[in-house]
């Protein structure tokens, strides 16, 4: 069913449930999903081969019916303007929770624990701050100004089509963040002497990005590219 050829993003479409192996792997499935397992491959200077029986061994598109692929499932049949609602109420408001909830707790965890800890939460409260930013800015223009114009225009327009790509060049920017948040903390993982807040906010902060993966895959491989389509018609 797949091969080498095959873009990680079509993989996570027949199954919703190996975006936990992609990011165990550290396999972008969102901002470069469009990149295929030969390309993926190359990039992390293994056998194409290798990372295709990997992926083959955790692929199983039944399962993700069944159980966690079910929201996605659902997504991929919702029209234009259900789409538009269901990304505000279960991404935008919830991303807008959780980064309002880390601000204040990651600034507390970097004041107790400097002394051992100082650079790399120094880098971590960086490197947050402006994925806050981005995105509170980013979630603003969506809704007030490119989602209204998809919505108003069924048939986009290269100016339209514009205001989309440059939708998918802030996700970027925000998937190269969070990058570099996960190789800085070894995909969040707390050290011996962290405090039970330094665990939850680094348990909130893996919330938020594992969150972010899963919005930025429904808007750019779906969402995105079915309004796209239309224009090619």
């Amino acid at each position: 069913m797949i091969n080498i050829n095959t873009k990680i993003e079509d993989i996570v479409k027949l199954d919703n449930a190996i975006m936990e192996f992609f990011n165990r792997e550290r396999i972008d499935f969102c901002c470069n999903g469009h990149m295929t397992i030969e390309e993926v491959a190359g990039e992390k200077n293994i056998r194409p081969q290798d990372l295709l029986e990997k992926i083959e061994k955790n692929f199983n598109p039944s399962y993700s019916k069944e159980a966690q692929g079910i929201e996605l499932e659902k997504f991929k049949d919702l029209s234009l303007k259900e789409m538009v609602a269901s990304l505000i109420v279960d991404h935008h408001n919830k991303e807008r929770d959780l980064l309002f909830e880390i601000d204040p707790l990651l600034n507390k965890i970097l004041s107790v624990h400097y002394k051992h800890h100082g650079k790399e939460l120094m880098k971590l409260h960086s490197l947050f701050a402006n994925l806050k930013k981005d995105l509170e800015e980013h979630f603003i223009t969506e809704e007030e100004v490119t989602f209204p114009l998809m919505l108003e225009n069924e048939n986009p327009s290269p100016e339209i089509i514009k205001k989309v790509e440059d939708l998918e060049v802030d996700h970027e920017r925000a998937g190269s963040l969070i990058k570099e948040m996960i190789d800085l903390t070894s995909w969040f993982k707390v050290p011996e002497d962290g405090c039970n807040t330094y665990r939850y906010t680094f348990n909130l902060l893996e919330k938020l990005v594992k969150d972010i993966f899963v919005h930025i895959f429904k808007e750019n491989s779906i969402m995105f590219a079915k309004y796209i389509e239309s224009e090619e018609k």
